[in-house]
């Protein structure tokens, strides 16, 4: 029992609040985390061969089991009943298992399969208790995003993450020419996991922002101050506050597995920085 105290369950909702399943009383007894659920489209060719037309995430189901302390039937039922509470949200929430802290999971409950064995009603100790969950993307999320720094005292990275050994990523920039490093599993395809892209300087006539490894260019077609303030979300750019998606070129910007080699024309005295989370 010891062991398993080394790591529990933290709930974080979207709002900004969280709850530690530990210090409601629930004892981690096992987590496994989801992994991807793919999906395969098959066309058959001919008699023999068969072609994968396509291949797509979806929603995969996990679980974790807590140990729980009751000391009859109506205790066990109260026990139930704040965990549905805590598990009971108008939008999906992060699941966190504090053993591996930088990573988390976006999930809904599947609350049919909340399983507590009851087949009596005396006391007992660490009564176990099955909470299943739906991994909304099939993948794990970093706890940080690229503006948290890589270092060490930020505790907020760790192995397994993708990140290179020695050498420096930065993710804010202020020359023309520069590489930016994506560690997901995954592409950052902006349709799914768009990056905030955030850019300042003087710009005379447009703007033009090239990802070289993706082929892609943003443009815009407008002038900028040193004192304004471009947020590109996706397909969506905001200057000042406002939207501007009349001025650009409506194109958008991925960011490939690895290194992305970027070019910024059309402007001086800039700074640009991308703000991601990364995906495992």
């Amino acid at each position: 029992m010891d062991k398993l105290k080394e790591g529990t369950i933290i709930i974080q909702y979207q709002g900004g609040t969280s709850v530690n399943l530990s210090d409601e009383g629930f004892l981690v007894k096992s987590f496994t985390p989801p992994s991807p659920n793919f999906q395969y489209t098959w066309q058959q060719l001919g008699k023999y061969k068969a072609l994968l037309a396509n291949s797509e995430i979806q929603q995969s189901t996990f679980s974790f089991e807590v140990y729980v302390d009751g000391e009859d039937f109506y205790d066990f039922e109260l026990i139930r009943l704040e965990l549905k509470k805590i598990l009971t949200s108008d939008k999906p929430f992060y699941v966190i298992w504090t053993m591996m802290p930088y990573l988390r999971y976006l999930c809904v409950p599947d609350m049919s399969n909340l399983v507590m064995a009851q087949d009596d009603a005396v006391p007992r100790m660490a009564s176990p208790l099955s909470v299943s969950l739906i991994s909304i993307d099939g993948f794990a999320e970093s706890t940080a995003t690229t503006q948290t720094p890589f270092t060490y005292d930020s505790e907020s990275w760790g192995l397994g993450e993708n990140l290179p050994n020695g050498v420096d990523i930065p993710y804010t920039f202020t020359t023309p020419s520069f590489k930016v490093y994506n560690a997901s599993n995954i592409p950052l395809r902006t349709e799914e996991h768009p990056v905030t892209i955030a850019f300042s300087g003087t710009v005379t006539s447009a703007l033009h922002i090239r990802n070289l490894t993706t082929g892609q260019e943003f443009i815009l077609n407008r002038s900028l101050s040193s004192s304004d303030s471009l947020i590109i979300v996706g397909l969506v750019p905001i200057v000042n506050g406002s939207q501007d998606y009349g001025d650009s070129n409506h194109a958008y910007l991925d960011l490939a597995k690895g290194w992305n080699e970027f070019q910024i024309t059309g402007a001086t005295n800039f700074t640009i920085s991308f703000d991601t989370h990364f995906y495992y």
